[in-house]
Order: C-alpha cells, then sequence, then structure tokens
C-alpha cells in the first residue's frame, strides 16, 4: 500500500513539476498569465492522452499480426 502511495506521488510530482514548466514556458514567450496557466494544466494532459492513444497499436501489432502480412 505503501509504495503504491510513493508511486503515486512521484508521478503526480513529475506531472505538475511539467504544468509548472509548460506555464512558465508559455509565460516567457510572451503569453498573458491566464493563457500560460491554461496551456500549463491542458497541454501535459493532452500529451499523455495522446501518447497513451498512440501508444496502443503498435503494442497490439506485435501479439496479433494481420492477416495477410509476412
Amino acid at each position: 500500500m505503501i509504495l503504491v502511495a510513493v508511486v503515486a506521488l512521484v508521478l503526480l510530482g513529475g506531472l505538475l513539476t511539467l504544468v509548472v514548466l509548460t506555464g512558465v514556458g508559455a509565460r516567457r514567450r510572451g503569453h498573458a498569465a491566464l493563457p500560460a496557466m491554461v496551456a500549463g494544466v491542458f497541454f501535459p494532459v493532452t500529451w499523455v492522452v495522446w501518447y497513451l492513444r498512440d501508444e496502443r497499436p503498435y503494442r497490439q501489432a506485435a501479439s496479433s499480426p494481420k492477416a495477410g502480412f509476412r
């Protein structure tokens, strides 16, 4: 149970770090505070969802090849 809590805390800390760095980068590039905060929240979440959805077909292709593919 403690291991799960530690892993969750590390993942949450990593995501929070990415959110802060994305927001700071957007702010330094000249965006106002509100758009920088929005970018900080939505960019990491969008990237993680895109990565997980994009990776799924590659994992399935290795275990179940399509018919006729040689």
